[in-house]
């Protein structure tokens, strides 16, 4: 027997007639699976439509907002304004009293 014929056939004996799993039918989600989702409370929503490939880390309330950190932004809703700041641009995070954060951007916005 000739030595690719004994590793061929040792081969089909490990993994099957298929052969060796490709790379190429691993996906993502199977690589970077999802976190679980830490609520404060457990009656909160995810307030904004979760994006293919994002997935909520964190849902929490402040004073007069809902707060949700995803693997990709920073989203805080007020009852008349929505802040959604991309994770990648924050620069700088200051907790300047006890109930004032300050942001800071690489395109120089300043969120508080």
């Amino acid at each position: 027997m000739s030595l690719t014929a004994r590793v061929s056939c040792s081969m089909l004996s490990c993994f099957g007639e298929e052969g060796p799993p490709s790379l190429e039918y691993i996906q993502a989600k199977d690589l970077f699976p999802p976190k679980e989702l830490v609520k404060e409370e457990e009656n909160l929503q995810v307030p904004f439509t979760v994006l293919q490939g994002e997935g909520v880390e964190f849902l929490g309330r402040a004073a007069d907002a809902l707060i949700a950190i995803s693997n990709y932004r920073l989203h805080i809703k007020f009852k008349d304004s929505v802040i959604n700041v991309p994770l990648r641009m924050i620069d700088s995070v200051e907790s300047r009293d006890m109930f004032q954060l300050h942001i800071s951007c690489k395109d120089s916005k300043v969120v508080r």
